[in-house]
């Protein structure tokens, strides 16, 4: 058995409750992350992660300054992508480019992804 002092006394139980503390939560940007596709734990969002929300999100690169790498930096974008391609091979590939812009995306990566999308001319 264990004694502590909780609240200046000694007690043989403690709640659960002692132990928690609140914490806000702070809104933030990122320079580097986005978060625009359809999160698949979000009661709120009606969207739903699909093909067209890929696309939607991809057929954004080339416009308004964004990269295809830019688009991708997406966390929930990232887990769809994870159900169509290799999570030992692939992904950690993409990542590296995502997160180390001087490390170009493969050419065929480009070409896979936008082909799920369905955007033209990728195939």
């Amino acid at each position: 058995t264990f004694t502590v002092i909780q609240e200046g006394k000694e007690s043989k139980t403690v709640e659960n409750n002692f132990f928690l503390t609140v914490v806000p939560i702070v809104q933030h940007t990122s320079d580097v992350f986005v978060s625009d596709f359809p999160k698949l734990n979000r009661d709120l969002d009606t969207r739903v992660p699909n093909h067209d929300a890929l696309k939607r999100e991809l057929s954004k690169a080339g416009t308004a300054g964004w990269t295809l790498e830019d688009r991708l930096a997406d966390l929930n974008l990232l887990i769809y992508l994870s159900d169509y391609l290799d999570k030992e091979n692939d992904l950690p590939r993409i990542c590296t480019s995502i997160v180390n812009r001087e490390i170009p995306l493969d050419d065929g990566y480009k070409l896979i992804i936008k082909s799920l999308a369905g955007l033209e001319g990728s195939y």
